[in-house]
């Protein structure tokens, strides 16, 4: 904790965001956050997986996610990336191996390649039957 804007940071943000106005629900469910805070030597996926395998999903599948959730969002909702609502796991997989491949899809395909590299073909399909379940 040597850093410690982020005390000043979190204030001003909720003043700004929070400006005596009053916000719908709608407003509100896409300000709202999921956060896991991981602490040095635990393993960061671990919360995630062990929520999931409760819902009834594959706890490895489910820390593969993990590593997605900062751009494309706990629910698949998006962020920096694109959405996964209403996309088939055929063009899930379909995109990972084109990135796996090095192949441009889009401006941001270059932010993927690494991260579909690690990948292998099954880890891919089940990674893709996951999150249309999302």
């Amino acid at each position: 904790m040597k850093n410690k804007s982020y005390l000043l940071i979190l204030p001003l943000c909720a003043i700004f965001l929070f400006n005596g106005k009053k916000y719908d629900d709608s407003v509100i469910e896409r300000i709202h956050l999921n956060v896991n805070i991981c602490v040095e030597g635990q393993d960061c996926g671990a919360v995630l997986a062990e929520a999931s395998a409760d819902a009834g999903g594959s706890s490895t599948v489910s820390k593969l996610y993990a590593s997605c959730i900062a751009c494309h969002g706990a629910k698949g909702e998006g962020g920096i990336g694109p959405s996964f609502k209403g996309r088939k796991s055929d063009y899930i997989s379909t995109a990972l191996v084109q990135y796996k491949n090095k192949e441009e899809r889009g401006a941001q395909s270059a932010l993927m390649y690494a991260q579909a590299a690690a990948l292998s073909d099954k880890e891919i399909k089940d990674l893709s039957e996951y999150i249309t379940t999302l």
